[in-house]
C-alpha cells in the first residue's frame, strides 16, 4: 500500500515538474490528486451545527469530485438519516435533510472522492446538532484601510509561483454580524472590484474574526480575497492584468449560505489606489555664461585698464606743473 502511495505522489509530483498542470483557469497549482481528501466544514471545535442548518457541505479532494451517491447522513448507529443531494458552489455536494437535525443527537456524514490518481477516497466526519437559530439577514460590516505604498506578493505567475511587486495596496477588513458567525462554515465569498471578479473564497474560507482562512485555498491559483492592490512598479516579470488600475474603485463582498434560499444584502467600500509620482530630484541649474572680458596683458594686468591709469596719470602732472610756481 505504501509503494502504491508514493507511486501516486510521484505522478503528480512529475506533472507539476513537467508543467503538466492546469490552466490558470482551472485555479490549481498541482495535478489532481487525493491527497488532502475529501473536506467536511464545520465548527472549528467540531461543536454544535444548528439544528435548522439548510445544508451541510462536502468540499471533493484537489481538482476532483465527490461522488453524489455516496453522500449520507447516519445517526451514530449507523441508520441513515432521510436527505437529499444536490449540487453546490465550487464543485462541491450539498446534503439538505428532510427535517430539522434534532439537538443534542450525534451524527455522521460520509462521502467519497472520486481520484484521478488514487481511485476512490472515502471519508467521514462526526458532530453533534445544536439549538436552531434564526438565519442570518445580514453579514456585517466592510471597510478600507488607508492605503500604503510598498512591496507585496503577486500569485498567479504561469510556473503557479509570485512575484515581489512594488504598489499600492489596501486590505479590505470584514466583521461578520453575529446571527452569521454561527453558519460561516457553509458560507462561500466572492469579491468583485467596479462589478468585475476579483477573487474568491470556498465554504469555510472567512473566519469568525473577519480573516480568511488560507488552509480552504491551499494549491489555489487564485488571488487573496481581502487584499487589493495596483502594481506601480514590476520588481519581477508578472502576469498581465495581475492587478487594479490606479484610481478610485468600489468594492462589493458578497456572502451566500449554501441552499438557505435567502439573499443576503452584499457590502460595499470604496477606496482609492493611485501610484503617487516619486519624488524626483532636481537637475543642477546651468550657470549662466558670464560677459566675455578683455584680452590678459603679459604681466597679467588688463591692457584697457592699464591704458586708462596712464592717461590718468599724464593728467595729473600737467595740473601739478601748471600750479607749481617756476623759480
Amino acid at each position: 500500500m505504501l509503494g502504491y502511495v508514493w507511486k501516486s505522489v510521484t505522478v503528480g509530483v512529475f506533472l507539476v515538474g513537467m508543467g503538466a498542470v492546469l490552466p490558470p483557469s482551472a485555479r490549481a497549482c498541482v495535478a489532481p490528486n487525493c491527497l488532502r481528501g475529501v473536506r467536511f466544514p464545520l465548527p472549528p471545535d467540531e461543536g454544535s451545527v444548528p439544528a435548522n442548518l439548510p445544508g451541510l457541505v462536502v468540499v471533493p479532494p484537489l481538482l476532483e469530485s465527490v461522488d453524489p451517491a455516496t453522500v449520507r447522513l447516519l445517526l451514530a448507529d449507523g441508520t441513515p438519516v432521510p436527505a437529499t443531494v444536490t449540487a453546490g458552489a465550487h464543485s462541491t455536494q450539498v446534503l439538505v435533510p428532510e427535517a430539522p437535525l434534532v439537538q443534542g443527537t450525534e451524527y455522521r456524514l460520509e462521502a467519497t472522492g472520486v481520484c484521478t490518481f488514487q481511485g476512490t477516497q472515502p471519508g467521514s466526519q462526526t458532530f453533534t446538532a445544536g439549538t436552531a437559530l434564526p438565519l442570518p439577514t445580514a453579514l456585517g460590516t466592510l471597510t478600507a484601510e488607508t492605503p500604503r505604498r510598498g512591496t507585496f506578493a503577486v500569485y498567479g505567475t504561469p510556473n503557479c509561483g509570485n512575484t515581489q511587486q512594488e504598489g499600492d495596496s489596501t486590505s479590505l477588513r470584514f466583521t461578520p454580524s453575529p446571527e452569521l458567525v454561527p453558519f460561516l462554515p457553509w458560507v462561500s465569498w466572492t469579491v468583485q472590484v467596479d462589478g468585475e471578479p476579483w477573487s474568491y473564497a470556498k465554504h469555510g474560507g472567512v473566519t469568525a474574526t473577519g480573516e480568511e482562512n488560507f488552509d480552504t485555498r491551499l494549491y489555489e491559483y487564485n488571488r487573496r480575497l481581502l487584499f487589493l492592490y495596483t502594481v506601480c512598479e514590476e520588481l519581477q516579470p508578472q502576469v498581465p492584468n495581475t492587478g487594479l488600475t490606479p484610481g478610485r474603485h468600489r468594492a462589493t463582498l458578497q456572502g451566500t449560505l449554501e441552499h438557505a434560499n435567502l439573499t443576503l444584502p452584499p457590502l460595499h467600500v470604496d477606496f482609492e489606489l493611485k501610484c503617487a509620482e516619486q519624488p524626483v530630484d532636481p537637475e543642477p541649474e546651468e550657470p549662466e555664461p558670464e560677459e566675455p572680458g578683455p584680452p590678459a596683458s603679459s604681466d597679467g594686468c588688463s591692457q584697457t585698464g592699464g591704458s586708462l591709469t596712464a592717461l590718468g596719470l599724464l593728467a595729473t602732472l600737467r595740473l601739478w606743473r601748471q600750479r607749481t610756481p617756476r623759480p
